[in-house]
C-alpha cells in the first residue's frame, strides 16, 4: 500500500514519522513524506532514504502586535495555496492513509486528506494537543496519543487511542562501554546537553556559564543547534573555554546519533518535548529538565511534570536559573549513583518499545480500510 506521513519543523515531530515510516518501508509499502522546505525535515527525511515533498506553509504567530498580526493574514492566504499544494500531491501519489505527526507543515496534507476522503491519522505525543492536532483532530480517523492522561484533552474521546511515542530502537539497545569508546570519552562521567534540534540562545549561553564551572570533573557534550553554532563556538572562544580532551568539553551543531550519545550519559540536561522524554525513557536515562516557556499551553511543563512524578527527573525551570543552580543539580545527581538506578528503573517503566509498531499496525489496518470501503474498483490487491 502507499502511505503519506507529513511532519516537520522540528526533530521530535520529524523521528516519531521516521521510525514508523522505516516498519512501513520493511513491509514493503510505499512512503511518501510531505512536509515544509524551511523544516529540518528537508534534511532528515532524505538522510533516511525516503521521498518528500514539500508546501509552502508557515506558522501563525500567537503575538497580537500589529507586525504579527498582518504577518497572520499573509499566512493565512499561503495556507490556501499550501492546501491546494497538498491536493495535487496527494492526488498524483494516491495514498492509502495519511499520519500526520505534528508541526504546522503537516496541515495543509491532512486537511487536503480528510476533504479527499483518505483516512487521517495524527499522533500527538505531548500532555496537551499542539495548535495543529487540535485543528486536525476534529476530521481525523484517529487520534493516537503518548500517555493515558492526554485522553481527556480531546472531544472525540472513542477515537483516541494511547500508543506511546516512537523512538528508534537504538535507544533500547545501545550499550554503554560500546558508545563512550564509540565517542573516545574516558572514565569520567558524561554530561550531555541538548535543547532541541534548534537549540536555544539562552540556554547556550548558560551551558556556557556551565562549561565554565565544571573544571573537568565530568565530560560535558554540547549540541548548539546548527544555526547558532557558529556564533556560541566564538562566544566560547571568547571566554577561554577549551574543548578536548583534558577539559572534557566538546561542542557540536547536532548530534546525528542521539542514541549513542544517550548511552554513553549518565545524565542528560535538555528540554522536556515529548519526543525527548520518550527517548530517555527508552534509554533510562536520569536527566535534568529545563521545560521551554516558549510553547503553547506551557505543555513542556506538563510534560516536566509527569516525568518527575514519575521518579525519572529533576526539573528545574528556567526563569531565574543560573549556571550555579545547574552545577549544583548536575553535581548532587553525578554524586548519588543509588538515586540514578533508581530514575533508571522508573523511567524504563513508562518506556512503550513497541510504540511504532502499534502506530504502524493502525494505519495499515486504515488503509485497509480505505481499499474495502471503495470496493478496490480499480482491481488493486488487498
Amino acid at each position: 500500500m502507499r502511505f503519506v506521513l507529513t511532519c516537520g519543523g522540528s526533530g521530535g515531530h520529524i523521528n516519531p514519522a521516521l521510525a514508523v515510516a522505516r516498519l512501513l518501508r520493511d513491509e514493503g509499502h510505499e512512503i511518501l513524506f510531505i512536509g515544509a522546505p524551511s523544516g529540518m525535515e528537508g534534511d532528515l527525511v532524505p538522510r533516511e532514504g525516503f521521498a518528500i515533498e514539500f508546501v509552502d506553509v508557515r506558522s501563525l504567530s500567537r503575538s497580537l502586535k500589529p507586525g504579527a498580526v498582518a504577518r497572520n493574514a499573509r499566512t493565512v492566504l499561503i495556507v490556501a495555496g499550501a492546501l491546494r499544494q497538498a491536493k495535487k500531491i496527494l492526488k498524483g501519489f494516491k495514498p492509502h492513509a495519511v499520519l500526520g505527526t505534528g508541526g504546522y507543515a503537516s496541515f495543509p496534507a491532512l486537511r487536503a486528506a480528510a476533504r479527499m476522503k483518505i483516512p487521517v491519522l495524527v499522533h500527538e505525543s505531548n500532555a496537551f494537543p499542539g495548535v495543529t492536532t487540535k485543528m486536525a483532530a476534529g476530521r481525523a480517523d484517529a487520534i493516537l496519543v503518548g500517555m493515558e492522561s492526554c485522553r481527556a484533552a480531546y472531544k472525540r474521546k472513542e477515537r483516541v487511542h494511547v500508543v506511546g511515542t516512537p523512538v528508534r530502537p537504538e535507544f533500547f539497545a545501545a550499550d554503554r562501554l560500546r558508545a563512550r569508546e564509540a565517542l573516545r570519552l574516558d572514565n569520567r562521567p558524561v554530561v550531555v546537553s541538548i535543547f532541541g534540534s534548534q537549540g536555544a540562545s539562552d540556554m547556550n549561553r548558560l551551558m556556557l556559564e556551565l562549561m565554565a564551572l565544571e573544571d573537568g570533573e565530568w565530560q560535558h557534550i554540547h549540541a548548539a543547534g546548527p544555526k547558532r553554532y557558529g556564533a556560541l563556538v566564538k562566544t566560547a572562544a571568547e571566554r577561554g573555554l577549551v574543548f578536548d580532551g583534558a577539559t572534557g568539553l566538546r561542542l557540536t551543531d547536532y548530534i546525528h546519533n542521539m542514541a549513542e550519545a544517550c548511552a554513553a550519559a549518565d545524565i542528560l540536561i535538555c528540554r522536556a518535548g515529548a519526543s525527548t522524554l520518550a527517548e530517555l525513557a527508552a534509554a533510562g536515562k536520569p536527566a535534568v529538565l529545563i521545560p521551554s516557556p516558549n510553547v503553547v499551553a506551557d505543555h513542556q511543563t506538563a510534560n516536566a511534570k509527569m516525568l518527575k512524578e514519575a521518579g525519572g527527573a529533576v526539573v528545574l525551570p528556567e526563569a531565574g536559573l543560573t549556571a550555579e543552580i545547574l552545577y549544583g543539580a548536575v553535581k548532587d545527581l553525578l554524586d548519588d549513583y543509588e538515586k540514578r538506578e533508581a530514575m533508571r528503573r522508573s523511567l524504563q517503566k513508562l518506556a512503550v518499545p513497541d510504540s511504532a509498531r502499534r502506530i504502524a499496525d493502525m494505519i495499515t489496518a486504515a488503509g485497509r480500510g480505505h481499499l474495502a470501503r471503495a470496493g478496490a474498483a480499480d482491481g488493486a490487491p488487498l
